[in-house]
């Protein structure tokens, strides 16, 4: 029997929360809520800075600017943000010309800690937080370290880092090949999203490339074949997150918002419409992915970095999948 199409996933414009010139967003959940952040950076003259502002999507949750990073150069900084206890914390690139190191913002303590102080020779990008480790499923960090991170070594390898107490040395584990990735946790094991590089020109400063997923073992390692949600696709930015047991992942091409579903490990991805609601695609950038209680919340960067920026945003209930 042929399954009846599901609608298109109808994305609608967000105002942004006082960010002018939007660069980034990320989505967060704070007590069991959505809340959008949104970066921009000041970069016409020193001082330096890049600000982080935080939009609720379901009333709750903090409103308004949440976080200033200085920098030395004037360039874009890649961060991810995570809730901790009730705080937001950061991971952010530190441009250092030719080598970007990582840098850890507690959002409880002000405490700033390098994470890459280890190789300092070697570029570090696109951190982001190991997603759901701290929910039991990754051996937990020792008492007083901050939890892992992924990122990508010198635009080529992407790794996990797991930061030690007491100021300790991160302990870095290789994923392989990617320009790109986001690491999810989970049992058996944690789930890596990865972009692998493709011939053709980037877009907003983003490599193409194409998507796999790969299950990993407690150490990271590779624990079975791989899959393709949008085949050979070309993509530019990326972000997944758990559904239950499956997988929602959020992508750019150049003509459309990829939204692909796994229900369960071992299952078929589905990739779903989208109605971008007159917006064109071509301008998307900075893609992210929230599950929050069977609810799936995405967000998309419409014309960043200009006066007209601003997100546009779908939510959806898995129970039916979409």
């Amino acid at each position: 029997m042929n399954e009846t199409p599901p609608p298109p996933l109808a994305l609608s414009p967000s105002a942004l929360p006082d960010a002018p010139l939007a660069d980034a967003l990320r989505l967060v959940a704070l007590d069991g809520a959505p809340v959008l952040l949104a970066s921009s950076t000041h970069s016409a003259a020193p001082p330096h800075r890049t600000d982080i502002w935080a939009l609720p999507l379901a009333g709750r949750g903090p409103s308004g600017a949440v976080a200033t990073i200085p920098q030395l150069l004037p360039a874009l900084p890649r961060w991810d943000a995570a809730a901790e206890g009730g705080a937001l914390s950061f991971v952010v690139e530190v441009a250092g010309g030719a080598v970007n190191a990582l840098v850890r913002l507690d959002g409880a303590s002000g405490l700033r800690t390098s994470l890459t102080a280890h190789r300092p020779f070697a570029s570090f990008s696109g951190p982001r937080f190991v997603r759901g480790a701290a929910a039991g499923s990754l051996p937990a960090p020792s008492p007083g370290a901050p939890g892992a991170v992924s990122a990508v070594v010198d635009n080529a390898t992407a790794v996990v880092l797991e930061p030690a107490a007491a100021g300790g040395a991160s302990t870095e584990r290789p994923l392989g090949e990617c320009i790109d990735v986001v690491v999810l946790a989970g049992s058996p094991g944690p789930t890596a999203v990865c972009k692998r590089v493709a011939p053709g020109a980037s877009r907003g400063g983003a490599l193409p490339g194409t998507v796999r997923v790969s299950a990993r073992d407690a150490a990271y390692g590779p624990a079975g074949a791989e899959d393709a949600p949008f085949g050979d696709r070309r993509v530019f930015e990326l972000d997944a997150d758990r559904a239950g047991g499956g997988l929602v992942i959020v992508a750019t091409s150049a003509a459309h918002l990829l939204v692909a579903h796994r229900p369960a490990p071992g299952a078929a991805f589905r990739v779903l419409p989208v109605d971008a609601g007159g917006a064109d695609p071509a301008t998307f950038s900075s893609p992210c992915v929230l599950v929050t209680d069977r609810t799936v919340t995405l967000a998309v960067l419409s014309k960043a970095r200009t006066p007209d920026a601003r997100a546009l945003v779908a939510t959806w209930p898995l129970d039916p999948p979409p």
